[in-house]
């Protein structure tokens, strides 16, 4: 199954350089409850509409930085974030899975995908992962990128759609387990991000762990 692994290296072929991002962990027990609740959404529209992310894949994205060996550089890139997180660590972070939306829109949904929030912040008070992603961000800045002109919005992309679709509210909002101690409806927590690299082969792309950063120092 494609997904987080190692990538084989073929002696003597050089590896095509990977595609960078920041990203968070989710534990294996919600990535299985994404993977079911996206093979649900597979099964409401015409065969091979939708492609499912595989269970390996899921992850929120802190920012994508590009291909290496273009204008970025994975060295320089993880010592910026060490240097940052010296001067300010978020701590480990507790999350949730919330709501199952669509970008584009219901009508004419391209990406669908999981939202989640933090667990203990006031309803008006921003907790540390807006901050930690604005952390990365700036990274990404130092380092010569564009910045990132979307609104932050946590959240894992189940899958996309080979055509833009309709999808109706009620047909996400059940996809949701409501099975009592669901993964989905319980806090985790989170001790780090890491930086992935994405090889891109012929059955879909593969991520590798390049670096790991702990939150709390």
């Amino acid at each position: 199954m494609r997904g987080f692994r190692l990538v084989p290296r073929k002696r003597g072929v050089a590896a095509p350089p990977p595609r960078l991002f920041a990203a968070l962990p989710l534990p294996e027990s919600l990535r299985r409850e994404f993977f079911a609740a996206s093979e649900t959404i597979a099964r409401l529209l015409p065969n091979s509409v939708f492609r499912p992310v595989p269970p390996g894949n899921l992850h929120l994205t802190l920012r994508f930085f590009g291909p290496e060996r273009g204008p970025v550089d994975r060295g320089r890139i993880a010592a910026l974030l060490r240097e940052r997180l010296e001067t300010w660590s978020p701590g480990v972070l507790t999350l949730r899975a919330a709501e199952v939306s669509a970008f584009g829109s219901l009508r004419r949904a391209r990406i669908v995908w999981a939202g989640l929030e933090e667990v203990g912040t006031g309803e008006n008070e921003p907790g540390p992962l807006p901050r930690l992603q604005h952390l990365v961000e700036a990274v990404a800045r130092e380092i010569g990128l564009a910045p990132e002109t979307r609104p932050f919005i946590p959240h894992v992309t189940l899958g996309r759609l080979r055509i833009p679709s309709r999808l109706s509210a009620g047909d996400l909002a059940a996809v949701r387990p409501t099975a009592p101690g669901s993964a989905w409806s319980s806090a985790f927590a989170v001790g780090e991000f890491r930086l992935f690299g994405s090889f891109l082969f012929a059955d879909g792309a593969v991520y590798e762990c390049l670096d790991r950063f702990p939150l709390d120092r």
